[in-house]
């Protein structure tokens, strides 16, 4: 039995449609029923990311699969209702490649001529452009990058990039390194900087990140930023300084447990390119926001090295960012009932 649809709308009405063709393969010649004449159909199949294709026939019709030729770069599984088509991981450079398919009906057999692609995952996006914590004017301010709320379905951390394409006004400066924006401004006010993320498949997302800038403060708290080797606990106390200090995790990892006095807990190590930020707060009501930013070198809880300032226009990503949400029960609704609606118009042989 075969889920519909688990390929892309197109894929499966493309499908269903070639396989009611009792018109055209009826009045193929020979030559064309074993595919050596001019192909009854170029249509084009695209493997979703990460997902098989499932290419299902119409009632009356089967696949001839003892015909079907081995996959060229993807897996095949044939059943006379339908074919699966799977790829084991998603190549950019991947282009298209032919399936031909045998179609049974009755008598008549017909070759349709597929192109096999491999459908692009879901682009990157930046999902919270505007940070919600003031920076001093005057200062080098480092925002996290997983602040920004990035989401992608295919950034592996050094494979991905992340790069500054304009900064706003022109007095302000900025640069991005693995794991941290830098902003500099001497003026309060807004800092806008055109901030660019490009996944393993060269697919870009390009959001507007704005910086707040305000007075500065002499006696507001202080908060550093650091890299460190996996960890199971931290002490934040440890990486802030003012007085009547309270904690809070504003980006944190799966199961980690962050308490008011700065004390953190993790399940399991840490993985390379985790990024846990913190906001600390003292007594007055000021704040300033700190991070900590796991690498793959061993050491313990104490083995900790500031972050350094990049003012470079372009880095490799270098945190590991989650994937966007699952929305496929929502749209799997919506393409089942357009599926419905298309089949209801299509004759039937």
């Amino acid at each position: 039995m075969f889920r519909r649809p688990t390929a892309t709308l197109g894929a499966v009405i493309l499908a269903v449609a070639a396989a009611i063709m009792p018109t055209a393969a009826s009045a193929a010649s020979p030559a064309d029923a074993e595919g050596d004449g001019p192909p009854q159909n170029t249509a084009l199949i695209e493997i979703p990311y990460g997902e098989p294709a499932e290419l299902p026939v119409a009632e009356g019709v089967t696949v001839d699969c003892a015909a079907l030729p081995p996959g060229d770069g993807f897996d095949l599984s044939c059943e006379p209702t339908g074919i699966t088509l799977t790829v084991a991981e998603y190549d950019p450079a991947w282009g298209e490649r032919a399936l031909p398919v045998t179609l049974v009906s009755g008598a008549t057999r017909t070759v349709v001529n597929y192109r096999v692609a491999l459908a692009a995952p879901p682009a990157p996006e930046i999902t919270t452009p505007r940070v919600d914590a003031p920076f001093r004017a005057g200062s080098q301010a480092l925002i996290p990058l997983s602040l920004l709320g990035i989401t992608c379905t295919l950034c592996t951390p050094d494979t991905a990039s992340v790069r500054i394409d304009a900064v706003s006004p022109a007095t302000a400066h900025a640069g991005v390194g693995p794991a941290h924006l830098a902003v500099r401004s001497d003026a309060p006010g807004d800092v806008t900087v055109t901030l660019a993320i490009e996944d393993d498949a060269g697919q870009t997302a390009t959001a507007e990140v704005v910086v707040s800038m305000v007075e500065a403060m002499d006696a507001a708290p202080l908060a550093l930023h650091v890299a460190s080797a996996p960890a199971r606990a931290l002490e934040l106390a440890d990486l802030a300084w003012g007085d009547g200090l309270s904690f809070s995790c504003l980006t944190t990892i799966a199961g980690a447990t962050c308490g008011a006095d700065g004390a953190v807990t993790f399940p399991d190590d840490p993985l390379p390119g985790d990024q846990l930020t913190f906001r600390v707060v003292d007594g007055r009501g000021f704040q300033s926001i700190g991070s900590v930013t796991f690498t793959d070198d061993a050491g313990d809880a104490a083995s900790v090295s500031p972050i350094p300032l990049s003012w470079s226009a372009t880095s490799p990503l270098g945190i590991r960012v989650p994937a966007p949400p699952s929305d496929e029960e929502g749209d799997g609704a919506s393409v089942l009932s357009r599926l419905s609606r298309i089949l209801q118009e299509v004759p039937t042989p």
